[in-house]
C-alpha cells in the first residue's frame, strides 16, 4: 500500500511538472536563437524545390542576358617614370614638392581628367562619326505621356553648327572620361587602362589614345613651364645685374673716400703692429718692476758692507762680480797655503796679501758700480716705459678708428659678393633651363598597347546565370527556412517532448488505403507496419497501469479530423486480442464512429441511451472484423454538452465498466468545445492524437493543458499520420524506425 501511494505521489508531481510546461506560452521558443539544426532540415525537406527555384532564376537570367548587346572591354598598361629621372629639373622651378606616392595618385588622376578625354574625342574625331550623331528619337509604343493632355512647349533653341558642334564633344568627352577605368598596380608605377564600349575597335582606339595624349599633355605643359621660367630667370637676372653693379661702385666710392689700400685681399694692417707694440710694452713693465725691486732692497741696507751688498741676487748674479768674486776667493786660497810655509814678513807672503787686497778691493769698487747702476737701469726702464704706454695708446685709438672703417668696407664687400653669387646662380641656372627645354623625358610610357578584343567582355551569359543560380538557392533556401521557421507545427517524434514537454504514446503511419477502406485497420493487414505501431500503443497503454488498471480511455485531439476515432478502432482492436473491449462514440456533434464501423447512419447509440428512446443493450452492437463491441454516437442531439454531463451517462458507463475490461471514448476535439473536458473527469486515462505537421503547438500545449487540469492521468501523445520515408529524407537524424521491417526481414 505504502509502495503504490508512493509510486501515485510520484505520477501527481510528474503531470504537474507536464501541467507547467505545457501552459507555458509558445511564444517563449520564438526569443530563443535560431536552431541551426531545424534550419538546415527546413532546407533538405524543400531541397527539390530549391533547387528548382534556382534552375529557373538561372534560366531567366541566361534568357534575358542573351536579349543584351554585347559589351567589349579593351585594356593598355601604362608606366610612370620616376620623377628623378629628368634631364633638367624644371620642376625644382615651378612645381610643389609631393610624396612620390601622392605624385603618382596625382597623375592618374590627371589621365582620368575631361582635358585629357577633350583631345582624345577631337584627336579621333569622334564627334563626325555617325554612330554618336544626335538623331530624331523614335516615339513607338505605348507610353505614359500620351495619356497626358498636351502642353505648351517652347520652341527648341536654334544652335548654329559650331554650337552644336562644341555641345556634342563636351557630351563625347563626358562619355570618355566616365568610361575610362585606371586600375593602378600595387606597389608599382604602372596602371591598368580599360574602357568599354559596344564596338572592339572604338574601345581600342580610345584606350591608346588617352594613353598618348596623356603623355603628350605633360611635355606640353613642361615645355611650357621652361618658357616661363625663362622668361622669369630674365627679368630676375637683369636686376641682379644692376644690384651688383650698384654695389660695386659703392665699394669704390668707399675705398677713395677712406683712403684705403687694399693689398693682396689685406686692408687691416695696424692690427699686428698693437699687437707687437702691446707685447712691448708688456715686457717693458716686466723689466721696469724688476729693477724697482731690486732698488728697494738697497735702500732698505744703508751702510751696507761689500760681503752684505754682493748677498743681493741682483749683484751675485752680474757677471763681473762673479770674476772678481773667483780671483778673490783665489788669492785668499794663494795666502792661506803661503802662510804655512812662510812667515808673515816673507816677500812672497807680502806679495800675496797684496794680490788679495787689490782682488779685494776691486770687487768693492765693482760692487758699488753695479750698485750705482741698478738705480740707473730703472730709471731707464721706468721711462721706456711710460714711452711704451703713450705709443700704445696712440696707436690703440688710431686703430679703434679704422677698426669702424674697416666694418664699412667688410659690410660693402659681402653686399658685393652676395650680388655677384646671386647673379652667378641665376646666370648658370637660365643657360640650363635654355639648354635643355628642348630635351624634355616624357615622364611615362605605354608598356603594352591595347588590342581589338576578339570577344566581348559582357554580358557574361554563363557567370550571370551561375549568380542567378546561386541567388535562387540563397532565396529559396531562406524562404523555406523562414517557412519552418513560423511552423510551428509537430511534424516528428522529437518535436512532441521538445516542444509539447509530454511523452510520446507511439506513432503512426501515414498509410494509403486500399480498396473500399476509407482508413487503415488493423486487422487488414496484422503482420503491417501500421498493425506494429498500433501494438505499440498498445504495450505503451498496458505499461502505464502496472499499478491501477485504467478501465476508462478517452482519446481526443486538439481539432477535427486528426485520426482520433480512426485511432478509437485500431486500439481497441488490438486490447480485444486480449481483452473484452467497448468502444463508444462520444462526438455528438460531428460523429464518425458509425461510418467507420460499418453500422448504419441511424443506428440506435449513445444519444438514444441516454435520452430513454433505447436500452443499453439496443446501443452496443459487436464488430466482427475486429473482435470489439461499438456504441456509436446515434442522431446528433440538441444539447450534447448537456447530455454527457447527465448522471444518466454516467450510470451507464459505471455499468458498462462491469461487463466489458476496457472502454475507450471518441471524444471530440478539445478545441472545438468543452465536451472532451467533461468526459475527461470519466475516464482513468486520457491519450492525445497529433496529426503530423498540422496542428499549431500551441493550441495542442491549451488543448492538453485544459485536460491536465480535469484529469491527471495523461498517458501521452499519439504522433497521427507520420510519413516516416520522408522523414528519412528531410531529417537529419537518421532514419525513424520503419515499423514491420524487422518482421519482414525474420519471415
Amino acid at each position: 500500500m505504502n509502495q503504490r501511494s508512493s509510486l501515485g505521489s510520484e505520477e501527481l508531481a510528474r503531470q504537474q511538472a507536464q501541467v507547467a510546461v505545457i501552459q507555458t506560452s509558445p511564444e517563449t521558443s520564438e526569443d530563443d536563437l535560431i536552431d541551426l539544426k531545424k534550419v538546415w532540415r527546413a532546407v533538405f525537406r524543400y531541397k527539390w524545390g530549391i533547387v528548382g527555384l534556382s534552375i529557373l532564376f538561372g534560366l531567366i537570367t541566361a534568357m534575358y542576358v542573351s536579349t543584351i548587346e554585347p559589351v567589349y572591354r579593351a585594356s593598355a598598361t601604362l608606366l610612370l617614370e620616376s620623377r628623378e629621372a629628368n634631364l633638367v629639373g624644371v620642376e625644382d622651378i615651378y612645381s610643389s614638392s609631393y610624396r612620390a606616392y601622392d605624385y603618382y595618385t596625382t597623375q592618374f588622376e590627371i589621365l582620368k581628367s575631361r582635358s585629357i578625354a577633350e583631345r582624345v574625342v577631337r584627336n579621333l574625331e569622334l564627334h563626325k562619326r555617325p554612330e554618336f550623331q544626335p538623331g530624331e528619337k523614335k516615339q513607338s509604343g505605348f507610353s505614359l505621356q500620351s495619356l497626358l493632355p498636351a502642353r505648351e512647349q517652347s520652341p527648341p533653341v536654334q544652335l548654329s553648327p559650331a554650337e552644336r558642334e562644341k555641345r556634342l564633344i563636351d557630351q563625347l568627352t563626358g562619355y570618355v572620361a566616365g568610361g575610362l577605368v585606371v586600375e593602378q598596380v600595387d606597389y608599382t608605377h604602372m596602371a591598368h587602362l580599360s574602357f568599354n564600349s559596344t564596338s572592339p575597335r572604338l574601345a581600342a582606339d580610345i584606350v591608346n589614345a588617352m594613353a598618348e595624349e596623356f603623355i603628350a599633355a605633360n611635355l606640353e605643359a613642361r615645355v611650357e613651364g621652361t618658357l616661363q621660367a625663362t622668361g622669369w630667370l630674365s627679368e630676375r637676372l637683369s636686376v641682379l645685374k644692376k644690384n651688383l653693379r650698384d654695389s660695386e661702385q659703392a665699394l669704390h666710392d668707399f675705398r677713395q673716400m677712406e683712403g684705403l689700400v687694399h693689398i693682396d685681399g689685406e686692408t687691416n694692417l695696424g692690427g699686428n703692429e698693437l699687437a707687437g707694440l702691446s707685447q712691448r710694452l708688456e715686457d717693458a713693465r716686466r723689466s721696469r718692476i724688476e729693477a724697482q725691486n731690486i732698488k728697494a732692497d738697497i735702500q732698505n741696507m744703508p751702510g751696507a758692507s761689500t760681503e752684505e751688498l754682493m748677498a743681493l741676487p741682483a749683484v751675485l748674479k752680474h757677471p763681473l762680480i762673479g770674476g772678481l768674486k773667483r780671483s778673490q776667493s783665489e788669492a785668499e786660497r794663494r795666502v792661506a797655503e803661503l802662510s804655512m810655509r812662510y812667515g808673515p814678513k816673507h816677500p812672497v807672503m807680502i806679495s800675496a796679501r797684496s794680490d788679495l787686497q787689490v782682488a779685494t778691493e776691486d770687487l768693492r769698487r765693482e760692487v758699488r758700480k753695479v750698485i750705482s747702476g741698478i738705480s740707473l737701469e730703472y730709471e731707464i726702464a721706468l721711462r721706456n716705459e711710460q714711452q711704451l704706454q703713450v705709443n700704445w695708446e696712440s696707436r690703440k685709438k688710431e686703430l679703434q678708428e679704422f677698426n669702424r672703417v674697416e666694418f664699412d668696407l667688410q659690410e660693402l664687400e659681402r653686399d658685393v659678393e652676395t650680388n655677384r653669387q646671386l647673379y652667378d646662380l641665376f646666370f648658370t641656372r637660365i643657360r640650363g633651363v635654355s639648354e635643355g627645354g628642348g630635351f624634355e623625358k616624357p615622364h611615362a610610357r605605354i608598356v603594352d598597347r591595347a588590342r581589338v578584343p576578339a570577344s566581348p567582355h559582357s554580358p557574361n551569359v554563363k557567370r550571370a546565370a551561375v549568380i542567378a543560380a546561386v541567388l535562387g538557392l540563397v532565396l529559396g533556401a531562406a524562404v523555406a527556412a523562414v517557412i519552418e521557421l513560423i511552423d510551428y507545427t509537430i511534424k516528428q517524434p522529437d518535436d512532441v517532448q521538445n516542444e509539447l514537454g509530454v511523452p510520446l504514446l507511439g506513432t503512426l503511419p501515414l498509410e494509403k488505403t486500399k480498396g473500399e477502406s476509407t482508413f487503415p485497420a488493423y486487422w487488414h493487414e496484422p503482420q503491417g507496419r501500421y498493425a506494429e505501431a498500433i501494438r505499440t500503443i498498445r504495450t505503451g497503454v498496458l505499461l502505464s497501469e502496472l499499478d491501477e488498471p485504467e478501465k476508462i480511455i478517452l482519446v481526443t485531439s486538439t481539432v477535427p479530423g486528426e485520426g482520433k476515432s480512426t485511432l478509437v478502432l485500431n486500439l481497441g482492436a488490438a486490447l480485444a486480442q486480449m481483452e473484452r473491449i467497448l468502444i463508444i462514440g462520444a462526438d455528438l456533434r460531428r460523429p464518425s464512429l458509425a461510418q467507420k464501423c460499418g453500422l448504419e447512419p441511424g443506428h440506435l447509440g449513445l444519444s438514444h441511451y441516454v435520452s430513454g428512446t433505447a436500452e443499453l443493450e439496443e446501443c452496443i452492437s459487436e464488430l466482427e472484423d475486429s473482435g470489439i463491441w461499438a456504441m456509436p454516437a446515434g442522431v446528433i442531439p440538441p444539447n450534447p454538452l448537456e447530455m454527457i454531463s447527465s448522471k444518466k451517462f454516467e450510470n451507464a458507463l459505471s455499468s458498462l465498466k462491469g461487463q466489458f475490461d476496457r472502454i475507450l471514448i471518441d471524444s471530440a476535439p478539445v478545441q472545438a468545445v468543452s465536451d472532451a473536458l467533461v468526459l475527461a473527469a470519466y475516464a482513468d486515462a486520457v491519450v492525445y492524437v497529433v496529426k503530423a505537421g498540422s496542428t499549431h503547438a500551441g493550441a495542442i500545449k491549451k488543448g492538453i493543458g485544459g485536460l491536465l487540469t480535469v484529469n491527471k492521468s495523461l498517458n501521452g501523445v499519439v504522433l497521427n499520420q507520420f510519413d516516416s520515408r520522408r522523414a528519412d529524407q528531410y531529417f537529419a537524424n537518421g532514419g525513424y524506425y520503419q515499423y514491420g521491417g524487422y518482421s519482414q526481414e525474420q519471415a
